[in-house]
Order: C-alpha cells, then sequence, then structure tokens
C-alpha cells in the first residue's frame, strides 16, 4: 500500500513539473519574438514601455507631438511611457519614416528592466495565475466591411458642433429660440404699448384742465351771436393755436363739449353748438364717417347727432344698413332724431332683424318726434324684413294709431302667424270691433299661440260668435293653462255664457278654474 502511494505523488510531481515548464516555454526567449508575444497581449499590468531615440536631432513634428512627448537627456531622446503594447507598431511608423534609431525599453512597475527580467517577471506571472495568455489577435464578432457598406462615408470635420450635425436637436433648439423670441417680442411690445397708454392718458388728463376754464369762460362770457362772430384771434386766447393744431388736444376739446352739452339746456346748448362749430371740430365728426374703424364711425354718429349736424345726414344715411350692429342702430337713431321729413325708408329697406334694444331706443325717439314730424308708420309694413314689419305693427299700438287699421287689415291675409299675433294685440289695445272677423278666424287656427292670443283679443272685443268658439274651444282643450285663459276670455266677454259653460262642465278642472277666476284677489295673476 505504501508503495502505491508513493508512485502516486512521483507522477503528480512529474505533472506539475511538466506544466510549469510548458507554461515556461509559451514565453519566445528572442527579443523579436518576445515583442510580438507582448503586443499579442495588449495590455500587461505593472508592465509599460517606451521608445529611445540616440539621435541628437529629431524633426520639429516629433518633438511637439503629444502623443510622444520627447524629452532631450544626455542619452538622446525619451519618449512617455505606453502601457497598451498593441500600439508599438502604430507607434514605430513614424519613426520609420524619419529613418530614426530607436530602442524599447521595457519597464515593470515604472523601472527600466531588460528583456530577460522582463520575461521572468511574466513567467511568475503565468505560473501563478494572474496573467491569461493570448495567442491570436481576437477578430471583431461583426463584418466590419458589411456594415462599412451601409454607413456613407462622412468627413469628421464635416460640422465642428455636434448639436448642428444633430438636425433633429438642431430644430428642436431652433424651435424653442424662436419662441423665446416672440415671447420676448410680445413683452417688449406690450411693454412699449402700456407705455404709450399711459402717456396718452396722462395728456388727456392735462389737456382736459386746459380745456374746462376757458370753456366755462366762453359760456358765461359771450352770447350765442358774439360766439358766431369771434375771430381766430380772439378764439385763441381761449384756446391757443398750437393746441389746438393737436389731434388729441381736439379730441379731448370734442368730449367735454359732448358732455357738457348732455347736462346743458336752453342758450348754452346753442352756445356750445356754436363753438363745436367755429372750432371746425364738426369736420373731424364728419371725417370720422369715413374711418375703416367701425369704433371711430360710431364715434362720429354720436357726435353728429348731439350736435345737430343736419349737413351730415347724406354720409349718416349711408351707415343706415351697415353689417355692424353699433354703427347701424346710431345712424338710424342719428336718422329718425335729425330728419326733418321722416319717411323711415331708411328703416324700411333695413336687411338685419331687430333687436329688442333697438327697438326700444327707435321707439323712444320716435315718441318724442312724433309731434314734430310727420312719420309714415304705413311705409314699414311694406319690408322685407319681418321683424321691420312687427316693429311698425308695435307702434302703431303704442302711438294710437288708429288711422292705421285699415293698413294692417289689408295685410292680414298674406303675413305670418308670428305677425297675426302681433296684429291681435293690436287690435286688442286700439279697441279696433271692425275687425272682429279677423279674431274669430284665429281662434280656429290650430297654432296654439295663435289661437291664445285670439281669444285674449276676443275677451275685449269679441262678439256672440267669438263667445261660441270660445265655448266649443273649452269643451275639448285639455291643456290647464289654454283652458284657463279661454275661459278667462269668456269671462271678460259673456259672463251668461260663461256662468252656463261651467254649470255644464262638473269637471274638478273647470271648479278649480272657476274658483280662480271669481276670486278677486286672484284676477290679475
Amino acid at each position: 500500500m505504501k508503495r502505491h502511494v508513493r508512485w502516486i505523488v512521483i507522477g503528480l510531481f512529474s505533472l506539475i513539473t511538466g506544466l510549469t515548464h510548458a507554461q515556461e516555454n509559451l514565453i519566445p526567449e528572442d527579443s523579436i519574438g518576445f515583442r510580438d508575444f507582448l503586443i499579442l497581449q495588449n495590455e500587461i499590468p505593472g508592465v509599460s514601455f517606451r521608445f529611445q531615440i540616440k539621435e541628437k536631432l529629431i524633426s520639429d513634428r516629433l518633438l511637439t507631438d503629444s502623443l510622444y512627448l520627447f524629452i532631450k537627456t544626455d542619452s538622446g531622446f525619451l519618449s512617455k511611457l505606453f502601457s497598451d503594447f498593441g500600439q508599438i507598431r502604430q507607434l514605430e511608423m513614424p519613426l520609420h519614416y524619419d529613418s530614426l534609431q530607436y530602442k524599447l525599453h521595457y519597464l515593470v512597475f515604472s523601472e527600466v528592466s531588460s528583456v530577460a527580467a522582463t520575461r521572468e517577471y511574466l513567467s511568475n506571472r503565468i505560473q501563478s495565475g494572474d496573467l491569461l495568455v493570448q495567442f491570436e489577435e481576437v477578430a471583431p464578432s461583426d463584418d466590419l466591411v458589411s456594415l462599412a457598406s451601409y454607413a456613407p462615408y462622412l468627413p469628421m470635420q464635416r460640422f465642428k458642433l455636434r448639436f448642428i450635425s444633430d438636425y433633429k436637436l438642431f430644430i428642436v433648439t431652433g424651435v424653442i429660440a424662436f419662441f423665446l423670441i416672440i415671447a420676448t417680442s410680445m413683452i417688449v411690445a406690450m411693454l412699449f404699448m402700456k407705455a404709450k397708454i399711459n402717456k396718452r392718458e396722462k395728456l388727456r388728463k392735462d389737456y382736459d384742465r386746459l380745456i374746462i376754464d376757458p370753456l366755462t369762460s366762453l359760456l358765461f362770457e359771450k352770447e350765442q351771436e358774439e360766439i358766431e362772430l369771434m375771430k381766430f384771434d380772439d378764439i385763441y386766447q381761449y384756446f391757443p393755436e398750437e393746441m389746438l393744431a393737436k389731434p388729441l388736444y381736439k379730441d379731448v376739446l370734442i368730449d367735454r363739449i359732448i358732455g357738457l352739452n348732455k347736462k346743458m339746456k336752453g342758450d348754452f346748448k346753442e352756445k356750445l353748438k356754436a363753438i363745436f362749430k367755429k372750432l371746425s371740430l364738426d369736420k373731424i365728426s364728419l371725417d370720422s364717417l369715413s374711418s375703416s374703424e367701425w369704433d371711430k364711425v360710431a364715434m362720429g354718429l354720436v357726435q353728429i347727432n348731439e350736435m345737430d349736424l343736419v349737413e351730415a345726414l347724406p354720409k349718416v344715411k349711408v351707415h343706415a344698413n351697415s353689417s355692424n350692429f353699433h354703427i347701424r342702430s346710431q345712424a338710424v337713431a342719428t336718422l329718425l332724431n335729425l330728419s326733418e321729413k321722416v319717411d323711415l325708408t331708411f328703416l324700411r329697406d333695413q336687411t338685419f332683424p331687430l333687436s329688442l334694444w333697438q327697438q326700444m331706443n327707435y321707439l323712444r325717439i320716435i315718441r318724442f318726434v312724433r309731434h314734430q314730424k310727420d312719420l309714415k308708420l304705413q311705409i314699414l309694413f311694406d319690408s322685407k324684413n319681418p321683424s321691420i314689419r312687427i316693429f311698425g305693427y308695435k307702434l302703431v299700438s303704442v302711438l294710437g294709431r288708429v288711422d292705421l287699421i285699415e293698413h294692417l287689415a289689408a295685410r292680414t291675409g298674406e303675413v305670418s302667424d308670428e305677425e297675426k299675433i302681433e296684429i291681435l294685440e293690436v287690435y286688442s289695445t286700439l279697441g279696433a270691433h271692425m275687425e272682429v272677423g279677423f279674431i274669430n278666424d284665429c281662434l280656429k287656427s290650430e297654432n296654439a299661440e295663435l289661437s291664445m292670443a285670439a281669444a285674449n283679443a276676443a275677451g275685449s272685443i269679441g262678439d256672440s260668435v267669438s263667445a261660441d268658439i270660445l265655448v266649443g274651444l273649452i269643451a275639448v282643450e285639455t291643456d290647464f293653462r289654454r283652458k284657463h285663459g279661454f275661459l278667462k276670455s269668456l269671462y271678460d266677454l259673456d259672463r251668461d255664457r260663461f256662468e252656463l259653460a261651467t254649470s255644464t262642465n262638473p269637471e274638478t278642472e273647470t271648479i278649480e278654474i272657476l274658483k280662480h277666476i271669481l276670486d278677486p284677489m286672484l284676477q290679475h295673476v
């Protein structure tokens, strides 16, 4: 047994010794083979190399090359230390090109070492397993030639800035810069406009203080005839010539005169109008009617209306059918107020519908001027605009124009149900008993609103036929509100028929309506 163990130990020792010698034999003994061996290993921890050139002079290109960093010594020129042995061939090419005699120094831990000492150091590292030996160059996993065929050649120095070469980054940067420029421009423009507005408002206040005293003095010191006969030299004593040459000063003067004209009465209003014309401010109002800005046109119409500039009516009439609501409304109001003969053709020919606000505004003016001017309201009945025709019917009712009932009766056969409802309101208000036939026809209408309006009119101007129709409607009506309206109209028209109709109809709903109509506290509810 002991004999077998001894032979096993001897065998293992021989195997280990053989492997060690085999590893040592991996490193070539000659300097050229050792150099090629190091090139295969690339970088080896603790081992580096450098070049020594024994020439006394080398080219300036090599001397200033940052890759070598040659320094001059007594024995020649020494390069810096390199740790990647794979660069040896690349580094030797410039030296061969200049036909320089050089020597390769090996360093172990930055100390110059001979080839034998370096080889021994590497053998020890290999034996200890600290260094894995490479026997051939590692080929790239991809076919570089195939990959290069997909990428066109681009020179390295085509673009100096990286973000310019990346067009996506360049576009994003350009968009951001564009918005920054626009935002900055808007802020600057807003600040500029704000400063301009503030300056203008300050000037308006200053001009207003300069205007109020001479304007008040002129109103109290001069009569209307004296103002009209004043020369410009006299005017300039109140309003300096250099100030009248400024448009903003004139605008403030116009606003102040218009404001006073709305508050003043009697002679003061005439004086203000004389001053307005004497200072040629009326020309500014006339010129504003030709402006492309709607607010200036509307303001000019207000000024013409307030200062009674009758000579401007031809220009005002042009704006009577303007597409702008404010211009159109102010133009019609001015024509109604200033025209000597109001034939209302400018209102008849309007193609835009009248709003309730416009109707109230026009009605206020018409009620004020109706005693001074002959208003031919029947012209409005011929308008192609339904809202104009309805407004004409309302004017007949509000102004009490009984003489126009015949004109209304002549149109009842061709108007819409909406207009018939308004005509029924006119008949009811004016007490047009002669048109009861039209009321009875409307009572039979299938239009619920029209029949209800006819019932309201029949309550005040209906006849026995109207009562018969109402009784028939009450008998078949199921809607509470409409049934209440029919019963109320029958009650106002014929109380005997009302009592008969309610007594023969014992329905709970009819009884409740009867109590409501007969209760004096709820008659107007």
